[in-house]
This record gives structure tokens, sequence and C-alpha cells, in this order.
């Protein structure tokens, strides 16, 4: 049976998720789909905008972090959103990534939840029998 992409689990006042994936370029995509999950809902999201996105981080736990606050900041104050993301660069706590989507005018945001970030609290990977495993918890 096949893991699912990532799911949010039990957390006192946030919400925490857990995320799968075969390696960390998997991990991070499905870690993004969670996020948008949470804010949007299940709405699809166009490719019709490119966007390089750069992040350093002290390591992979933090790049995870990183990385989701940057798509939270780019949603939230851009109205940018995104579905597709192609990897230049990704190791030791570093990635260069274009992010495929489209901008959102302020009339289709259309929030499930406002997430005001994705915190350092348990934030970790892991390896896992289908490749790795990150838990990562939303302040909302």
């Amino acid at each position: 049976m096949e893991s699912k992409p990532f799911e949010f689990v039990a957390h006192t006042a946030d919400v925490a998720a857990l995320v799968r994936g075969h390696d960390l370029e998997d991990v991070l995509r499905n870690a993004a789909a969670a996020f948008y999950s949470l804010a949007m809902g299940e709405r699809s999201i166009a490719a019709t905008l490119c966007r390089s996105v750069a992040i350093t981080s002290v390591d992979n736990d933090a790049l995870l972090v990183d990385w989701l606050n940057e798509l939270i900041y780019l949603l939230f104050v851009d109205h940018q959103a995104f579905s597709q993301f192609e990897f230049d660069e990704l190791a030791d706590g570093r990635l260069r990534v274009n992010c495929h989507g489209q901008h959102l005018l302020p009339c289709q945001l259309h929030l499930k939840r406002e997430v005001k970030a994705a915190t350092y609290h348990m934030a970790h990977l892991a390896p896992d029998r289908d490749g790795l495993i990150a838990r990562i918890v939303f302040d909302v």
C-alpha cells in the first residue's frame, strides 16, 4: 500500500502535518501541497506564472521550514500560489527552484484558513520505509 503524500495530525493549538516523499525534493513538493491545502482547500492552481526562489538554511530541517515560510509570504503578501516546482539546486540546506503557479487577485483569494508561519517546533526530516518523512507544525 502506498502512503499518502501528507496528512494532518492532532496538535494542541496549531496544525501539524506529516509529509512523506521518496527524497527531499518530493518532501518539499508535498509540504507545499500540504500548506496550500491547509490555506486554500483543494483548489487547482494554474501554471501561468514562474518565480525563482533561492534559500540557504543551516540544514535540511531548517530548509523545510524556511521553504514553507517563503511560500506563506508569497501567498499572503504577493498573492501568488504555486503548484509545480523545478529544483535546480537542492543540497546541504540550499535550494534554487523555479515555482510555477498563478497570481491571485484579492477577489480570488478566498482562503480557507490563515497560516501565519511554519514553525521550527518539532520540525524534523527522518528516513522512512518509502524514503523520507517530515513533521511540520503550522501556526494558524
